[in-house]
């Protein structure tokens, strides 16, 4: 009798790996990939890609994690949208450490990270209120050449301006307007509050100048702003921005028209300036009057 033998290399257990995955069959996967390691082989490229985020799409992180280990001490890359997976499902179950630990390994390995991962992790830090940590992580995002996205900068200026931290909150705002980088109304609102209420409104002007061109700011941003120069004592700026929102047809809150009505605004003016503006100021009393009522 003539007995036959299949010796299974390297490539075949990579492709039966895959195709359990892809069945579903993520336990005969696993126990395929034991194997591999019993005979310290590798995974290739395609199913190492395939196993780890297919675990994290049925939430079995943790062996995802011990697959993603064992190669990444052999130094193997890894597509990634699977890290991403498995960076997420880690974060999503609260492990700080084991998020910057994994992405530590990722950066030893090589293994090119989407900005959606950083971001993950940023996330993660912040609701753990680490804003330290937070702080260090950027440092090595940087060190490795990756680049902050708009959620990343409201997640760090979100951070920053929790424990007060005025400075980094004006140099990430500026940074992030700079690069055309504009939240959303309810958080650019919020970041420009924190602004007002530390009068740092003239440290970000040339930001302001920036997002008042357009259709970004809303007639509370207006109010927000005007009155919190006119605090700073930014009366130019003010009058400015009082300008734009009147184009814009909208009127100025009471609070914001009883400090234009009370403000050195005219003090700096020439007296041929205050002339020629004179009836042009007579007609914006008017106007607030008429949207305000007496005040």
């Amino acid at each position: 009798m003539i007995k036959s033998f299949v010796i299974l290399d390297c490539a075949t257990y990579s492709a039966l790996v895959i195709g359990n995955c892809r069945l579903g069959k993520y336990e005969e996967a696993m126990k395929l990939f034991h194997q591999i390691c019993a005979r310290c082989w590798i995974l290739d490229f395609a199913s190492y890609s395939e196993l780890v985020g297919g675990l994290c799409d049925i939430k079995h992180s943790e062996d995802a994690m011990e697959v993603f280990h064992y190669m990444s001490m052999k130094r193997c890359s890894l597509h990634s949208l699977a890290f991403y997976k498995l960076i997420k499902c880690v974060c999503d179950s609260g492990q700080v450490k084991e998020a910057i630990r994994l992405w530590q390994l990722a950066c030893f390995c090589a293994i090119s990270c989407c900005i959606a991962t950083h971001t993950a992790i940023m996330q993660l830090l912040l609701r753990s209120r680490r804003a330290e940590d937070l702080l260090a992580f950027l440092s090595q995002m940087l060190m490795v050449g990756s680049n902050l996205d708009l959620e990343a900068y409201c997640i760090l200026i979100q951070s920053m301006s929790r424990q007060n931290k005025i400075k980094e909150c004006v140099l990430f705002f500026n940074t992030m307007i700079n690069e055309g980088l504009i939240p959303d109304p309810d958080q650019l609102f919020d970041q420009l509050l924190f602004m007002a209420n530390h009068s740092q409104l003239s440290m970000i002007s040339s930001a302001i100048d920036r997002i008042s061109c357009g259709d970004i700011l809303n007639s509370a941003m207006y109010g927000l702003l005007i009155t919190g120069l006119l605090k700073e004592g930014r009366e130019h700026e003010a009058r400015r921005l009082l300008d734009s929102m009147l184009e814009k047809g909208w009127v100025p809150d009471a609070t914001t028209h009883n400090l234009l009505i009370g403000s050195d605004v005219r003090k700096g003016m020439t007296q041929a300036m205050l002339f020629d503006d004179s009836a042009s100021l007579d007609s914006v009393s008017n106007i607030l009057a008429e949207g305000l009522g007496d005040t």
